[in-house]
């Protein structure tokens, strides 16, 4: 324990510095926070119930849980969010191993498109999936499954398939990863989901937002900023620094976003839902028997 640095709060002041001299005046160094931290926190997620996703390569969906810790029983991860003023926020934290790395993968692997935008292209090409679906357990099933030994597949293939229904199949296959971590996230934690921010280079894709925004069933706001981990420790050191004095004038910093609310029929949800549990079901089978 002696060997360890001291623990302060992210607002605190850690020091300050010139950059070797590179500025007339010392920067005091305020606002250190974790990458997701910073995120949940950019995306004002200051309420219990309140979840953020990063859409990234994997993607990292993190869910307030409010000023005390929770243990899951079902492989949710328990993070400390942050510490204001002595009060803990805490946060369940769920990790999807494969999502623009899927994108990717029909890319490079298969060689459907040649640009990803045109998976974007090809998905509204045809009205729904027609019961394609591809579970991309490359590097096996993350939360809830926790099956390091699983391995993807294309299920539900049919004399009419083509390539219109992989590439739909591949971009809503991160929207169900995404439903499937914020339902066991939000029932371990006993909280309503209260709304959904989402940040990350695939946000660019309009038909994968407006999917997730049906498929959870909750408004969706998308920062126009692609990365919010910077912009998160920036307001933790603003109010370190005094220049918000509380989460509700932070809460006020005026933000662009892109707002996606749910659409489709709660009847449609539940039967495309059902789809990729039982495509799920059919990889962990597979599993079992090897």
């Amino acid at each position: 324990m002696a060997a360890l640095p001291e623990v302060r709060e992210s607002a605190a002041r850690f020091g300050a510095t010139t950059l070797d001299g590179a500025l007339s005046r010392p920067l005091p160094i305020c606002g250190v926070m974790g990458d997701s931290q910073a995120s949940l926190f950019a995306q004002r997620c200051y309420e219990p119930g309140m979840a953020k996703v990063t859409f990234g390569t994997g993607s990292s969906v993190l869910l307030n849980i409010g000023s005390q810790p929770r243990r899951s029983e079902r492989g949710v991860l328990t993070a400390l969010a942050w510490v204001i003023d002595g009060v803990p926020t805490y946060a369940f934290e769920g990790i999807i191993i494969s999502s623009a790395a899927t994108l990717a993968w029909l890319r490079d692997q298969l060689g459907l498109v040649a640009d990803m935008r045109e998976l974007d292209r090809l998905a509204l090409e045809v009205s729904d999936n027609e019961g394609v679906y591809l579970v991309p357990a490359f590097s096996g099933l993350g939360l809830p499954h926790w099956q390091p030994a699983a391995r993807a597949a294309i299920v539900g293939l049919s004399a009419r398939s083509d390539r219109r229904h992989v590439a739909r199949a591949g971009l809503e296959s991160i929207t169900y990863q995404v439903r499937e971590a914020l339902d066991v996230m939000r029932a371990e934690a006993g909280v309503p989901l209260q709304g959904l921010r989402g940040d990350g280079g695939t946000t660019a894709n309009r038909f994968l937002m407006q999917f997730t925004a049906d498929l959870t069933g909750v408004e969706l706001r998308i920062a126009t900023m692609a990365d919010c981990s910077p912009l998160g420790a920036a307001l933790m050191g603003m109010r370190g620094l005094g220049i918000h004095s509380d989460l509700g004038k932070l809460a006020a910093v005026p933000g662009e976003a892109t707002v996606y609310r749910p659409a489709m029929p709660p009847e449609r949800v539940q039967q495309l839902y059902s789809g990729w549990q039982r495509a799920v079901q059919q990889v962990l089978c597979a599993t079992s028997e090897t």
